[in-house]
């Protein structure tokens, strides 16, 4: 664990009070490479709207095509990304990338029964993400947790009623990130149906993006978002909206047109109850198919991209940066890391920096990596763990793979993971020393 407060944590925290009003939000993405600093409030380039006279005081939001504080100071999102806490994904567990956080929970209930397996998913929440976690994030230099949400967690599949214990989770994040002076961007990962297909992302029971042609599951989409939205109304931690984390893999291109409108719903029905959080929309096909958006129809809007493992020249961003101008908004990279070269990360964020966008790192952390900023230790016997998911006809003793499952939990509190300095250095480096 981190036994003190890095000086930036401490200068974050004295100029929050001068700069946000009441937000208490840290800006450390307001300086540094990019041109995101500076001490003068922005200006609204010509034609532009100059942002919502609707927005409460002291959240951020959009201005011409720049994100500001409440105090009108330009704000680069240096955020990472908080998956595996409320949706694992195979992967991240050193099981095939094709297993979905559903597949997880069949396989652990198999294995050691519907009543451990509960108070294994109850200690898991309690433990993987903690507000130790924020504090270090925001020790190392991020100013933004971008949190992957399951849908069927806050609204379970076949109930009408939402989940109070599933919300405490993102209650509590709100909470510490507001203590530890870094916003909150909700991202759903995981919609009702699913949104991508042919992925474990989305954590569809179908492998299909099924949100897209059954009315349904958007309904209940938009319900959620609203009662998100009406929960956090209030709150200038909570940074913006993520609407659908990257909807229609291009195997569903045939459903592309169906995108756009679908946002348009759901960001009308959010403003019904909050008109002060940014709302934030990715293209189709991994977010990047941007002729799958459209102009704005928000005045608080950012438009979302994510990138990985392709070059890190400037023509790999110029497609965004020229629809930056014409729409006149705001664009953010939702999420980039899991690099295949060593020194990827440091030139992606050079080349996102220099372009004045920010961006996410994801994820936060995950079994047995040095591409992620902490790693979690392999549980002895993980193979047999391995080997009931490849064949889940194995017969496996329960008290051992209890074992097992126990040994994992012990394992997955920031304190006891393995911090990848080298890593976090590469984009963050004037904050990354421990």
């Amino acid at each position: 664990m981190l036994k003190h407060l890095h000086l930036t944590s401490i200068f974050f925290a004295a100029t929050f009070a001068v700069a946000c009003g009441n937000s208490g939000v840290n800006n450390a993405g307001t300086s540094g490479t990019g041109g995101a600093g500076g001490t003068d409030a922005a200006q609204p380039p010509d034609g532009s709207s100059g942002g919502d006279a609707a927005i409460g005081p002291g959240f951020l939001h959009v201005f011409g095509t720049e994100i500001v504080d409440g105090a009108g100071q330009p704000v680069l999102l240096r955020a990472v990304g908080l998956g595996n806490w409320l949706l694992p994904e195979g992967y991240m567990w050193k099981l095939p990338a094709s297993v979905k956080a559903r597949d997880i929970e069949k396989s652990i209930e198999a294995n050691i029964g519907p009543t451990q397996a509960a108070a294994f998913w109850q200690s898991w929440r309690d433990n993987f993400f903690t507000e130790a976690d924020v504090a270090s994030a925001a020790h190392i230099g991020f100013n933004a947790i971008r949190v992957a949400m399951n849908s069927r967690l806050l609204m379970p599949e076949g109930q009408d009623a939402f989940d109070e214990t599933e919300f405490v989770h993102l209650s509590n994040l709100v909470e510490w990130c507001e203590k530890h002076h870094v916003y909150v961007i909700f991202d759903m990962h995981a919609a009702p149906g699913g949104q991508t297909g042919h992925n474990a992302i989305d954590d569809s029971p179908t492998n299909t993006p099924e949100l897209f042609s059954n009315s349904i599951d958007q309904d209940r989409l938009l319900r959620l978002w609203t009662e998100i939205a009406r929960r956090f109304v209030n709150s200038p931690t909570v940074a913006g909206f993520d609407l659908l984390n990257e909807p229609i893999n291009p195997d569903f291109a045939s459903l592309n047109d169906q995108l756009w409108p679908l946002y348009v719903r759901i960001g009308n029905a959010i403003r019904g109850v909050d008109p002060n959080h940014a709302i934030i929309v990715e293209g189709a096909a991994w977010a990047n198919n941007w002729s799958t958006l459209a102009d704005p129809f928000d005045d608080n809007m950012i438009y979302s991209f994510h990138k990985y493992w392709d070059n890190t020249d400037q023509t790999t961003v110029q497609t965004y940066l020229d629809k930056r101008t014409e729409w006149n908004r705001p664009i953010w990279c939702g999420e980039m890391g899991e690099p295949h070269e060593v020194d990827w990360p440091q030139r992606a964020v050079n080349l996102l920096e220099s372009n004045n966008i920010g961006w996410t790192y994801w994820p936060w952390k995950k079994m047995d990596t040095t591409n992620d900023p902490y790693s979690i230790d392999i549980p002895t016997n993980w193979n047999l763990v391995q080997s009931f998911v490849a064949n889940p006809a194995t017969q496996l003793d329960a008290g051992t793979l209890q074992d097992v499952f126990d040994d994992y939990l012990a394992r997955i509190s920031v304190d006891k993971c393995r911090y990848n300095q080298a890593l976090v250095c590469q984009i963050l480096p004037l904050t990354c020393n421990p």
